[in-house]
């Protein structure tokens, strides 16, 4: 047997606008599906998005022997009716995600708003542009890397070179010029100017020091 509707009441479903919630905190590790699971008992829920951590701060959790889940920042949750979305997020804001003692969420608890006049788009506007600004940050990561590696490939390259040239100068029995020792002429002073030049020596510090 079909269910029927009145004419209003229909046109009351027509009009029925999707509302979104944002979670500005996510439990530790927990993913979409159970989202989905522990709000949807409020509401009709349409689509969620949960915004995973940065891929370098999972690697260094991974590398202190840490947990190798995926962890999820925050979240975008649309209900098919935006005054249930209203109504779940001032009722759950600051009340416990699990709602019995033996669950692991029971210590944490729903960081949840509304947000007015806001649309999935919006949503998928952002994730594209931060996508845009990710990849453009890597793009120019990836440029500086390949410049540092070249200069490094070249300063390599020309020691080899250099190296090459000192075998070659040293096999052939050349001196280079980093092997090569100059020697310079020394004078020999002779008894009486040394004799000459104490005596002056001591004349001029009489006269400072009023011997």
């Amino acid at each position: 047997m079909s269910e029927s509707c009145d004419e209003e009441s229909c046109e009351e479903a027509v009009k029925t606008t999707p509302g979104i919630v944002y979670l500005s905190r996510v439990p530790p590790f927990m993913k979409p599906h159970k989202v989905r699971h522990l709000l949807s008992p409020y509401g009709s829920v349409g689509r969620v998005y949960l915004q995973p951590e940065e891929d370098i701060v999972r690697q260094r959790r991974i590398k202190f022997r840490g947990n190798k889940k995926v962890k999820f920042t925050e979240g975008w949750v649309e209900f098919l009716d935006k005054r249930v979305a209203k109504v779940v997020a001032t009722t759950l804001n600051c009340t416990p995600v699990g709602r019995k003692k033996r669950s692991i969420y029971h210590d944490d608890l729903w960081n949840i708003k509304y947000l007015p006049k806001f649309r999935w788009t919006h949503l998928t506007e952002k994730i594209a542009y931060t996508q845009a600004v990710r990849e453009q940050k890597m793009r120019t990561e990836m440029s500086q890397v390949k410049r540092e590696t070249s200069a490094y490939l070249s300063s390599v390259d020309k020691g080899k070179e250099i190296t090459a040239i000192t075998q070659r100068k040293s096999r052939q029995g050349v001196q280079t010029i980093s092997t090569q020792q100059r020697h310079y002429k020394q004078r020999v002073v002779s008894e009486g100017a040394a004799a000459s030049a104490s005596g002056l020596c001591d004349s001029l510090l009489s006269k400072v020091f009023g011997r």
